[in-house]
């Protein structure tokens, strides 16, 4: 996982997220399958964003993560993607998260639902819901979670809505069930 920590994106969008102070964050998404998968590939890609996730069911505004970006993007250059889990059940039609944890098991890919956090007395943590996998085996793979509610088309419509197609034309999609449980 050195190759993720120790890139520069990834520890300024680790320092700037640790300097708000935000309740159970991490960072997931693009940052970290660009960075991965630009490695192993040997095709580099600078992801598009920054995408800070937390959960805190006292303040459930959009227009507090829309501040937060805000304040971000300012203070780093980079562009942060903030959002509340604990708001993001009713954009998704989902039942309420409980948890950053219990959003990320229902997400679309399994590739996006790998999170990294830091703190300032201690290093970085990377940690996966459904492994490490398709870091180092790049595959766009539907999670359980989408498996289990028959939301294939939901699926593919995220592959489609953030061009991932285009973006890692050589990566397949899998939504066979076993490869998913």
């Amino acid at each position: 996982m050195d190759l993720l920590i120790h890139q520069p994106i990834v520890s300024a969008s680790i320092a700037a997220s640790m300097e708000i102070n935000l309740p159970n964050w991490c960072i997931v998404g693009g940052l970290i399958r660009d960075l991965a998968w630009g490695k192993v590939l040997s095709r580099p890609v600078f992801p598009r964003d920054v995408d800070l996730i937390y959960f805190n069911d006292n303040d459930t505004l959009a227009e507090t993560d829309w501040e937060l970006e805000r304040k971000l993007q300012q203070s780093s250059g980079l562009p942060f993607r903030v959002n509340n889990q604990a708001r993001m059940h009713e954009f998704n039609s989902e039942d309420k998260y409980t948890s950053v944890a219990d959003a990320m098991g229902k997400f679309p890919s399994t590739v996006s639902a790998i999170g990294i956090s830091g703190a300032h007395d201690r290093a970085p943590v990377i940690f996966s819901i459904f492994g490490y996998g398709a870091l180092f085996d790049p595959v766009f793979q539907i999670t359980p979670h989408f498996v289990n509610k028959g939301r294939y088309n939901d699926f593919e419509e995220y592959l489609k809505r953030n061009n991932l197609f285009d973006r890692w034309p050589e990566v397949p999609v899998r939504m066979d069930v076993d490869r998913a449980q």
